[in-house]
This record gives C-alpha cells, structure tokens and sequence, in this order.
C-alpha cells in the first residue's frame, strides 16, 4: 500500500510540473509579439551628448582647480609628542622586555616576552582598569599594606567584616508594620 502511494505522489507531482510548463508555453506563444516589440524599442532614458560633455567638464575642472596640500614628511625616529595624556591604554613596554621577542626563533621570543609581560602587576601594564573584570583587585596591593599582621597567619575575616558584634540591630525609624487585611482596612467600602 505505501509504495502505490508513494508512486501516486510521484506521478502527481510529475503531472504539476509539466502542466505549469504547458501554461507558461501558451503564455509565451500568446505575447510573444508583445515582448518582441517591448525588447526591440530604443531605450527611452538616454542622457544628451552635451549633458555628458557638461559633467564631463565640470569633473575635469573641480579636480584641476582642487586645492592641493603638501605631503608632511614626518621624523619616525622623534617619538610622538605627549601632552599629559597618555597615548595608548598601555604603559609602554620596557626595552629590555621588548628584545625579548626577537631573540629566539619567532615562538621562543614570543612565549619568553608574554612570560615577562604577565609576571607584571595589571596597573604596572595598563594606565586604568581597562575592563570591568580589572575593577577586582585593582591597586589590591596599596591596600594590603596597611592591614595588621597576625600571629600564625590566622585572621577571621568573614567574621569581622560580616557578622554583627552586639547581636540583631533595632529595626530603622523609617520601618512599619505591615497593614493587615480586615473589614477596617477596606476603603472601597465606606
């Protein structure tokens, strides 16, 4: 049963295609007159010989009378003027570090410079937090500097920096109760 369907659905979709090209046949035997004569006209839309010698003119004429700048020749060995800001998101990169890349073969100089490069601080590589993730720990050492030390290396931070010393505070002025729902409360029907 399937294969007789399937063979149907075949021969109908055979017999759609061919009758779609024996209605576009007759289509085209019909205005066949019609579009030879819509092929053969000249077209309508040409620009006039002298228009184009006008454009033309105009064109040669504006690129003549352009008012040309002299090419500054710059000095590549001078570095680039600084004017307190800086010119780049980096601090630049210590000569010596930079050698780096070229000694070696090409991966060897590569690898040794970013080993170099990492073993860096971020704000020692970068003028400010250039992403949200740099905002983490940014300057984390200045601040490490004034923290106590203590005996044994032991210090309950979490304790100290999030847990109350005197027990649950009062609640704030500004805190009421919540109102309750009751025949009272209704203001819709008094």
């Amino acid at each position: 049963m399937s294969r007789t369907k399937k063979a149907d659905t075949g021969q109908g979709w055979v017999k759609s295609v061919e009758k779609e090209a024996k209605v576009r046949s007759v289509w085209f035997r019909r205005n066949e007159e019609r579009l030879n004569e819509i092929a053969n006209q000249p077209p309508t839309r040409l620009v006039p010989d002298d228009v184009k010698g006008l454009v033309k003119q105009q064109r040669i004429s504006a690129f003549r009378n352009a008012r040309k700048y002299p090419r500054v020749k710059k000095d590549d060995s001078a570095p680039p003027p600084s004017h307190g800001v800086p010119q780049g998101v980096m601090k630049p990169v210590d000569p010596a570090t930079t050698r780096l890349i070229y000694e070696g073969n090409n991966k060897d100089g590569r690898s040794n410079y970013l080993k170099e490069r990492v073993k860096l601080l971020p704000e020692e590589r970068y003028f400010f937090p250039e992403v949200s993730s740099f905002e983490y720990g940014w300057r984390m050492w200045d601040m490490v500097a004034h923290t106590d030390r203590t005996g044994f290396g032991r210090r309950q931070v979490i304790r100290d920096s999030f847990y109350r010393r005197r027990g649950l505070a009062r609640d704030p002025d500004w805190y009421k109760e919540p109102a309750h729902i009751g025949a009272t409360f209704c203001n819709v029907c008094s």
